[in-house]
């Protein structure tokens, strides 16, 4: 007999010391409710036996709960250890159904090999704990035939979480023969069989795997914002010579993934086939490929996506502009501060604060512009990228008042960032300072009485 088996055994035949400690618990609950009535009836109402035996009905009914009560949640807990343990075990099953393979000959091989796999219950969790453990199972484990068996159980009409096990199994075992039969499953009705199947072809590194998920997008059977998930984690060589092609589908569902991905992969050789995406008659195709243009910086190509006509692609486009550092481009994003879509003008105060001092030029005159939201969100823009502050500093530590940055602070307080000046009167260090920011709170006032109300006008979404 083997060690392992020998082990098993030995498990088996002794009480787990969880068991006795819950059974023990249980003698003491019943043991405590009876003395805790007794001495109810010696302390409080004088020991009468006639008491006492009218009390028996319900103590045998309180004990009785108790261990009802108890015994239920002995077997509760007794479930659960063997849930924890069967891991173990079958993780040891698996590691002697590998070594026996490996010792068979030729010639006992093959029945010996049916024989083993029939009674094997493989996991997904004890198969990875043994692959971790020793690389070279997961070969042996192919060479004996486990996989070809667990093909068939996933598409065969099993219950749907043996299905989903046996291609997480599959995915653990990373055999070349599986990816066709994955590839099927991915058009399982069921969609957590249908995802498990996906995530065990993106644990592969072959074309075709990467090629089955690609499909897959447009497929219908499972979301895609999933399933890109896992393309992009997925380390395929071929990976963006696959996306490429995809780029040219006539299936916009495809296209704007490929963008997606494409900027994902930031390969400098994929600039071509990204710009023409930018050009896509698809909206939401180009929104994708201008937000890729942040790992394809190109200051003219996103000059004319800032001025698409749909407001997606201008936000997007001015996205990917702060993040790829296009400081050339800080005029054409102040501009954007007055767009009709919220997003747009978001998105656009984000890059000129992501671009800091550089576009300070750009943002000072729209402090002084018609649009109330631009004002506004150009404030926002000099407050985040620190130049408020240093404005701030120089009213509170000059010798004597520094007349451009007093302006500044008006202008910055009539755009709505009031906020900012009075914590900065709050925080101020000397007397002398806290003065200066007073009377700019006060010229604020003054013009905010004197000028007249301005109509908040409708944003379109």
């Amino acid at each position: 007999m083997s060690g392992a088996s020998r082990r098993r055994i030995a498990t088996a035949g002794r009480r787990e010391p969880g068991e006795a400690v819950r059974f023990a618990i249980v003698a003491l609950c019943v043991l405590g409710t009876a003395c805790a009535y007794v001495a109810f009836i010696v302390v409080v109402v004088g020991g009468h036996i006639g008491v006492l035996i009218g009390l028996i009905p319900w103590l045998a009914a309180t004990a009785l709960a108790a261990i009802l009560v108890v015994t239920l949640w002995a077997v509760v807990g007794a479930s659960r250890e063997r849930l924890q343990s069967r891991r173990a075990l079958t993780a040891e099953r698996i590691r002697v159904l590998a070594e026996e393979i490996r010792s068979l000959e030729p010639s006992q091989r093959a029945a010996a090999k049916k024989r083993l796999i029939e009674r094997l219950d493989i996991t997904r969790e004890a198969l990875s704990e043994v692959v971790n453990m020793n690389p070279a199972v997961r070969k042996q484990l192919v060479a004996g035939g486990v996989a070809a068996w667990v093909e068939r159980e996933l598409l065969g009409g099993g219950s749907k979480w043996h299905r989903v096990n046996a291609a997480g199994v599959l995915g653990l075992l990373g055999a070349p023969t599986s990816v066709e039969r994955l590839t099927r499953a991915l058009a399982d009705p069921d969609v957590d069989v249908a995802y498990a199947s996906a995530q065990a072809l993106a644990r592969y590194t072959s074309r075709s795997a990467y090629d089955s998920l690609l499909d897959a997008l447009s497929a219908g059977t499972l979301p895609a914002p999933r399933v890109a998930g896992l393309l992009e984690a997925f380390q395929c060589p071929a990976a963006r010579e696959l996306i490429e092609r995809r780029a040219g589908s006539d299936d916009p569902r495809l296209r704007y993934w490929a963008a997606y991905l494409l900027g994902s992969l930031a390969d400098p050789r994929s600039a071509p086939v990204v710009e023409c995406l930018t050009r896509d008659p698809d909206e939401d195709v180009r929104a994708n490929a201008a937000e890729s243009m942040a790992g394809f910086p190109d200051a003219s190509t996103l000059r004319r996506l800032l001025a698409d006509e749909s407001w997606v692609v201008r936000s997007h486009a001015a996205k990917a502009a702060g993040a790829s550092g296009q400081v050339d481009l800080a005029p054409r994003l102040a501009g954007l501060l007055e767009d009709r879509s919220w997003w747009v003008r978001q998105n656009a105060t984000l890059a000129l604060a992501a671009f800091g001092y550089p576009a300070v030029p750009s943002l000072l005159p729209q402090l002084r512009s018609h649009d109330r939201f631009a004002r506004n969100k150009a404030a926002e823009a000099l407050v985040r990228c620190g130049y408020a502050a240093e404005q701030v500093e120089r009213l509170t530590t000059a010798a004597s008042v520094d007349e451009s940055a007093r302006r500044f602070l008006i202008d910055l307080g009539r755009a709505e960032a009031v906020g900012m000046i009075e914590i900065a009167l709050r925080d101020a260090p000397t007397p002398e300072g806290r003065a200066r920011l007073t009377s700019v709170l006060e010229e604020i006032a003054a013009e905010h009485m004197n000028s007249p109300i301005e109509q908040l006008e409708a944003i379109p979404s």
